[in-house]
């Protein structure tokens, strides 16, 4: 006898085939979206090597367009998969869980684009002085470890850890950020305007980056995004931790960070 979603078969509820099939084909697009998380880790770490050297930015902006494209697609297919089923509170939950996050993975690669259009502006020199190098390029692997910590809890059964994991790696972020903008405010700052007006954007760049991810991994928990075929799982919260991270060790965010020629 057919009950709701579920088949009853010899007195054992059994999902109806076309529940498992769409719970199937979320758990593909689930993939593919934390695939694309993937993604923009390595597009930030590409990004910053271009503001801390020299590297080519073309491949990072033909990441970011093909990106933006897989979003994109993502979003219709979202869209798609909750037309053809008949939906509950759980399905929408799911879909829009769904699309805040593609939109959020995108928009983590466009500020990684943004980053990279910094080095574009001022080539052939390169933008970041050599004594704040280190700095950026922390600023870089934190945003890329946090892009990976996104994509593990988009994937994970319980995202609630992984999303942990992106929350409290804001935190060193956020004060490498406001340490950087006290140095290039400080009326000693040695490198003139306009390099200081270029380091302003990219340290704000690489914060809306962190933020963008800590919005995504709370709406995974917030909306339930782990698919559920009884429709009533209870509602996960993120776990309770330290209010602030531990500074990764030999980086710039335990200390003030010092403009280059300075002392004292």
């Amino acid at each position: 006898m057919y009950a709701g979603t579920q088949w009853t078969m010899g007195g054992m509820d059994v999902p109806e085939p076309r529940r498992l099939e769409y719970t199937e084909a979320l758990r593909r697009l689930r993939i593919m979206l934390g695939d694309l998380a993937e993604q923009t880790s390595q597009i930030v770490l590409d990004a910053t090597t271009a503001v801390t050297g020299r590297a080519d930015t073309a491949g990072v902006h033909a990441a970011v367009a093909c990106l933006r494209d897989c979003c994109q697609d993502l979003d219709e297919d979202l869209v798609l998969l909750l037309a053809r089923q008949n939906p509950v509170a759980g399905d929408l939950h799911l879909v829009v869980a769904g699309l805040r996050t593609a939109a959020a993975v995108q928009r983590m690669a466009e500020l990684a684009g943004h980053i990279a259009a910094t080095a574009d502006l001022r080539a052939p020199a390169v933008v970041v002085p050599v004594g704040l190098r280190p700095t950026l390029s922390q600023l870089g692997r934190l945003c890329a470890e946090q892009a990976s910590s996104l994509a593990t809890a988009i994937c994970a059964d319980d995202p609630a850890a992984a999303a942990w994991q992106v929350t409290a790696g804001d935190e060193p972020i956020d004060r490498i950020h406001r340490r950087l903008m006290a140095a290039l405010t400080d009326p000693g700052w040695p490198h003139g305007i306009q390099q200081a007006v270029d380091l302003a954007l990219l340290s704000r760049y690489y914060e809306r980056y962190a933020d963008q991810a800590v919005t995504a991994a709370r709406q995974l928990v917030r909306l339930r995004w782990v698919p559920s075929l009884s429709d009533s799982p209870d509602d996960p919260g993120l776990p309770a931790g330290p209010d602030t991270a531990a500074d990764p060790p030999g980086g710039p965010a335990g200390g003030p960070v010092r403009s280059p020629g300075r002392t004292g």
